[in-house]
């Protein structure tokens, strides 16, 4: 919201004659973002080219057997904080890679929308506490381990964030967990690129009441 100054503020103040009027000040209130999951976070991972189905995308399955590592996560680019493994094949990669992160959120009801982040080489689906909330680069319809992504992702798009806005009531009190699922284009392909963040958007507090005291209002 642009801060423009000083405004009358018609309603609240009458105009007493042609003598003078009263302005009221009013400060422009801004959105505020709090995050939730910053850019380079920690996540669990699985890069071990295993179908794990669907039950690692709940908030409760147990991913501590899984690794660890700082996003962005991937292999092939050399700007990686974490190099996956794409298997023992060059010619015969992986398809699909598995990411998970929890957070805590103390007062759910205080956000009035999420903004969510992801850079996805090539594809990916994301999940928060098992609902999908986002899609990008991936086909309609079911998605299986063997599914690939759409198209092969280049240039400055493999880099590149893709926005979503997510519904604030998917969120409980306590902890709360995004999965995310990163499939590849084809089994060759040279590299692989994933990184997410998530920001909550809190409205600003009501403005003060305003009582005209002197002269009497009417």
């Amino acid at each position: 919201m642009e801060c423009r100054g000083p405004v009358e503020v018609s309603g609240l103040w009458r105009m007493l004659g042609s003598l003078a009027g009263f302005l009221l000040v009013v400060s422009c209130l801004r959105l505020e973002a709090g995050t939730l999951i910053p850019a380079g976070s920690s996540w669990r991972y699985s890069d071990r080219g295993v179908d794990l189905g669907t039950s690692w995308r709940a908030v409760g399955f147990d991913d501590t057997l899984w690794s660890s590592g700082l996003a962005p996560l991937g292999y092939g680019d050399g700007d990686e904080a974490t190099v996956l493994s794409f298997g023992p094949v060059s010619c015969s990669k992986f398809t699909t890679y598995y990411f998970r992160r929890a957070f805590n959120v103390s007062g759910p009801g205080s956000f009035q929308s999420l903004t969510l982040g992801v850079i996805r080489d090539d594809g990916c689906v994301v999940y928060l506490n098992g609902v999908e909330v986002a899609r990008s680069n991936m086909p309609a319809g079911t998605i299986a381990y063997d599914t690939l992504a759409s198209s092969a992702v280049g240039g400055a798009d493999e880099s590149a964030w893709q926005g979503f806005t997510v519904s604030p009531a998917l969120l409980v009190g306590g902890v709360n967990v995004v999965a995310v699922e990163v499939h590849q284009s084809q089994r060759t392909s040279s590299d692989l690129s994933f990184a997410l963040r998530l920001e909550g958007i809190v409205p600003p507090p009501p403005l003060p009441a305003v009582s005209l005291v002197s002269p009497a209002d009417g």
